[in-house]
């Protein structure tokens, strides 16, 4: 279940201004990392490398000891990466199953399994805590049950590790604690979580380590 990660070096350039200067350090399986710094550190564009959504000019990204490139966030995926940003991409008029499936539909045949993605998608809300049932619109849901959603569609890929952009940013404190006991929960069955926020009190609380970026290199 856990997942061991190593950024050896990593540089990006986008065109001629360079955002990653050599980043190096590791992400142990089963913590909660939060991931520290101004807006511009690089925060995001070191987590999209390690999500696949973007690709480093130089430097080794190994995941549980071998080096990997990922072409795109499926590939990420398929190694258990799960990127949950801050602002989310559902198909609002669709339902919690069809979204949690879009693009990962099951199949009996040549039909697409309505019955069995609804299973499973009641599988994995449960897993999360969401009382919502598969077949409810996801525009019917409030922002928190959005992001049990999330959370939920990742598990469904098999996340091994999570990455958390602002998750809190627009929750209430009962919805906050709401999550937090969700990952918790994930922490214990060994994923490794990277928490990203601005909410120092809240990484103090949650995390097993910081991780401090500033001007694209590790400073802490």
């Amino acid at each position: 279940m856990s997942l061991a990660i190593r950024f050896d070096d990593i540089r990006k350039d986008f065109g001629p201004v360079r955002v990653l200067h050599g980043v190096s350090f590791d992400l142990a399986p089963g913590r909660i990392y939060g991931l520290l710094g101004e807006n511009g550190a690089g925060k995001s564009t070191l987590m999209k490398i390690l999500a696949g959504y973007e690709t480093a000019t130089s430097g080794t990204l190994l995941v549980d000891g071998n080096a990997q490139t990922f072409a795109g966030s499926r590939d990420a995926e398929a190694q258990g990466i799960v990127l949950i940003h801050q602002e989310f991409n559902f198909a609002e008029h669709l339902t919690i199953a069809q979204n949690m499936y879009l693009g990962h539909e099951k199949r009996r045949g040549w039909f697409v399994d309505d019955a069995a993605m609804r299973a499973d998608a009641a599988r994995y809300l449960a897993q999360v805590g969401l009382e919502k049932a598969p077949d409810t619109k996801v525009r019917e849901l409030i922002v928190a049950e959005k992001q049990m959603v999330e959370i939920a569609k990742a598990l469904s890929r098999r996340a091994r590790l999570l990455i958390m952009d602002e998750p809190t940013a627009t929750l209430t404190p009962a919805e906050t604690e709401r999550l937090f006991a969700l990952m918790a929960k994930l922490k214990a069955d060994g994923v490794t979580i990277v928490y990203i926020s601005h909410k120092l009190d809240e990484v103090e609380r949650i995390t097993d380590e910081v991780i401090v970026m500033r001007d694209g290199r590790l400073a802490r």
